[in-house]
């Protein structure tokens, strides 16, 4: 084989066969690359680092004929990468024995996770992926590929290869999909003047956020009948595609809006969501249209709350379940939440 481990003393002059890493408090990142020719000035800052034996080629060219019968390691993870990556997305960014997964569109990460799952049990490659149904937008990174030893057979490379295809994708961006909202802004106080509407600007940012359009808008009292018929009215619309409705979402008993939401609706999935921000949220489906119902707290947690949950789950076109919603759960207590309403 072309390539061999000698001491670090021993390698000046040699082609370096593969990125060399250093790790200090303030940096962690490659000292020197593969295909870096060692100097002798080199061999201190080698053993510094740890790096009493290093991998070297004679040649350039000896180090283009590769490890023998062995994968080295920056072509394994980015042939993997290449088998885990779906739609919506590119692999790039390949640097110390890592392949990295992009995002090629906006929309939402999808993964299979069993998938993931196996191969992260292999104990040959490591994928580590951000959490399924993340929102994403083009360029950003979805999923790290790194392969634990330096090599792996090539047998044992095409098998996982191979199981990877056979989920394909496993790692993919479902793309946003127009929709138009109708939105309903609930509250006698809102309605009588006596405080101002913030709810509107926060939730139409929010669609917008998504790739929806805000197409209406009306201010209501806290009247079950006023707001029941003007959600029929959104459901009944072909302009309207989605209806949020926001305000009166508790139990007090002035609070109508869920009241109203069940009155129109042909199911209701939940009222009551195991996430923080918003728990008092109701999602609801009538004529295949998703009606929602969320508390007027959006306004105060702005930055991230139920709605970005929801609206990513109908820009996808993908129908939102009981099941789903009380998987929140696990996760569900956000920082968002925490930084604003538990710490001290």
């Amino acid at each position: 084989m072309p390539i061999k481990l000698v001491k670090a003393e021993d390698a000046v002059g040699k082609v370096l066969a593969y990125d060399v890493s250093a790790v200090t408090k303030d940096f962690k990142g490659a000292l020197f690359r593969k295909g870096h020719v060692i100097r002798a000035e080199d061999v201190e800052a080698l053993k510094n680092t740890g790096h009493y034996y290093v991998y070297v080629a004679d040649t350039p060219d000896d180090l283009s004929k590769g490890w023998g019968t062995e994968v080295f390691e920056d072509d394994a993870v980015r042939e993997l990468a290449e088998a885990l990556a779906g739609p919506g997305t590119v692999v790039k960014g390949l640097a110390e024995g890592k392949a990295t997964i992009y995002a090629s569109i906006d929309g939402v990460l999808k993964l299979r996770t069993g998938a993931l799952l196996t191969i992260n049990m292999s104990g040959d490659f490591v994928i580590v992926a951000r959490r399924e149904d993340t929102p994403v937008k083009c360029g950003e990174p979805l999923a790290v590929v790194d392969l634990i030893p330096l090599t792996i057979k090539r047998a044992v490379l095409e098998e996982v290869k191979d199981y990877a295809r056979r989920n394909y994708p496993v790692v993919s961006v479902k793309p946003y999909q127009p929709f138009r909202v109708g939105l309903a802004v609930i509250g006698t106080e809102v309605y009588e003047g006596r405080i101002k509407d913030v709810a509107t600007s926060v939730i139409e940012a929010k669609v917008k956020q998504y790739g929806g359009t805000l197409v209406a808008s009306e201010i209501l009292p806290d009247d079950e009948g006023a707001i029941a018929s003007k959600l029929r009215e959104y459901i009944e619309s072909d302009e309207v595609d989605v209806i949020i409705a926001t305000g009166g979402m508790s139990v007090d008993p002035t609070d109508r809006t869920p009241h109203a939401i069940r009155a129109v609706a042909d199911e209701v999935i939940a009222y009551g969501i195991p996430y923080k921000p918003n728990t008092m949220t109701m999602v609801a489906y009538a004529k295949g249209k998703p009606v929602m119902g969320v508390p007027s707290s959006i306004v105060f947690f702005r930055e991230r709350n139920i709605l970005d949950i929801l609206l990513p789950k109908i820009a996808t076109r993908e129908r939102i379940t009981r099941e789903k919603l009380a998987s929140l759960g696990n996760g569900g207590l956000t920082e968002e939440f925490i930084r604003r309403k538990l710490r001290a």
